[in-house]
C-alpha cells in the first residue's frame, strides 16, 4: 500500500475534517470546506486525493489562501482499493477512502470524516470534542433504512447509521485492525453489501457505535420528510444523499449550498453537464410527481408542502442569518 499513497506531513488539531474524492466531486470538496471554515475557523482539512485533476488541486490550494486555513492533501492511487466492488451507479471507488485514514494519519488520534457531499451549516465542537471511549466512531443514526439493509448488518433501526459524518476513534481502528475487518466484508463475494463501505462499518462496529443528534447529518433530500413537521429544528450539516447533488440539479435545500459556492466563485470548477442517464433519471423523476399531482394523490401534495417548509423554516432563515461576509 505504501508505494501507492504519497503522504503529507501532519500535525495534530482539535478539529481535523477529512474528506475524500476523485475529480467528479471536486467542486463539492471545495463547498464542504468552505461552508466547514465559515462556521468553525479553527478547523483544518485533509483531502483525501483519488485523482483529482491538477487544476482542481490548484483550486484547492487557492481556497486554502484565500480562507486564511490549513488544507493537506493525500493522493491515493485508485489501484489500492481496485478490488472492492461498487454496487450504486453514483459511487466510485473513492467512496472507500474513509477507511485508509487510520493508515494513512498514523499520528492521529480523531477525526472527523465528511463525505464530500455536505455543506456545513454550524458549530461542529461536540462532535469534535466528544468522549468516545472506547467507541470505534460517533455517528448519526440512519433515519430510513432499507429493511434489507438492516438484515444484511444485523442491526435495528435506530443504530444502524449513515457513514457519511464519522469522528473516528483511530487509536480503536488500528488496534482493532477494523480498516482490514471492512475490506474483508467488502470482498466476501458470499456477503453482498448493499451500502458498500457503510454497510461494512456498521458490521465492524456493531453495538459500539457513540450516536450523535440527528442535526450532524441531516438529509438534504425533501423525499425524506413526509409531512412539514417531519422537518428537523436543528441543523448543522445538510447531506445531500444519492443522486441530488446542488452542482447538478436544482434541489431542496440546494440554495444553502450554492450560497457558499458563490462565495468562492471565481475559483470553482466549471458545473459539468449530467449524463444521459442522469436526465432521463430525472425525467422518469418529474413524471412520477406531475401523474401523482394530477390524479390528486395526497404524498404529491404533501411533497410540494415539505418543499415549501424547507425554504421557510431552513434555508431562507439560514441566508438571512449569514450574510455575505
Amino acid at each position: 500500500m505504501d508505494g501507492a499513497i504519497v503522504r503529507a506531513n501532519l500535525e495534530n488539531a482539535d478539529m481535523h475534517i477529512v474528506t475524500g474524492s476523485d475529480d467528479n466531486y471536486a467542486a463539492g470538496v471545495m463547498v464542504l470546506i468552505a461552508s466547514a471554515a465559515w462556521h468553525n475557523p479553527q478547523a483544518r482539512f485533509t483531502v483525501l486525493d483519488m485523482g483529482i485533476s491538477g487544476q482542481n488541486r490548484q483550486r484547492i490550494d487557492a481556497l486554502a489562501e484565500r480562507l486564511a486555513v490549513r488544507i493537506d492533501r493525500i493522493e491515493v492511487s485508485e489501484q489500492v482499493l481496485q478490488k472492492l466492488p461498487v454496487r450504486r451507479s453514483h459511487l466510485t471507488r473513492s467512496t472507500y477512502l474513509r477507511l485508509l485514514i487510520p493508515d494513512l494519519m498514523p499520528q492521529e488520534d480523531r477525526v472527523i470524516y465528511m463525505d464530500c457531499d455536505m455543506v456545513v451549516t454550524g458549530d461542529l465542537s461536540l462532535p469534535a470534542q466528544i468522549d468516545l471511549g472506547d467507541a470505534p466512531v460517533a455517528a448519526v443514526a440512519c433515519p430510513n433504512p432499507d429493511r434489507r439493509e438492516l438484515a444484511a448488518t444485523g442491526t435495528a433501526q435506530g443504530e444502524y447509521v449513515n457513514a457519511g459524518f464519522l469522528v473516528m476513534n483511530l487509536p480503536v481502528w488500528r488496534q482493532e485492525n477494523l480498516s482490514l475487518r471492512c475490506m474483508e466484508l467488502l470482498s466476501d463475494p458470499s456477503r453482498p453489501l448493499l451500502s458498500e463501505d457503510q454497510s461494512a462499518v456498521n458490521i465492524a462496529c456493531r453495538g459500539r457505535i457513540l450516536h450523535l443528534p440527528a442535526a450532524f447529518n441531516i438529509y438534504a433530500n425533501d423525499s425524506a420528510y413526509k409531512r412539514p413537521e417531519d422537518l428537523p429544528k436543528d441543523v448543522a450539516v445538510l447531506h445531500f444523499v444519492v443522486n441530488m447533488k446542488p452542482w447538478r440539479w436544482r434541489v431542496a435545500f440546494g440554495e444553502v449550498w450554492q450560497f457558499h459556492a458563490d462565495r468562492i466563485a471565481d475559483l470553482m470548477p466549471a458545473r459539468k453537464p449530467p449524463t444521459a442517464a442522469q436526465y432521463l433519471n430525472r425525467i422518469e423523476i418529474f413524471r412520477r410527481s406531475a401523474f401523482g399531482l394530477a390524479m390528486g394523490r395526497k404524498k404529491h401534495w404533501l411533497r410540494i408542502k415539505v418543499r415549501r417548509a424547507i425554504r421557510d423554516q431552513i434555508v431562507q432563515p439560514y441566508l438571512a442569518s449569514n450574510p455575505p461576509r
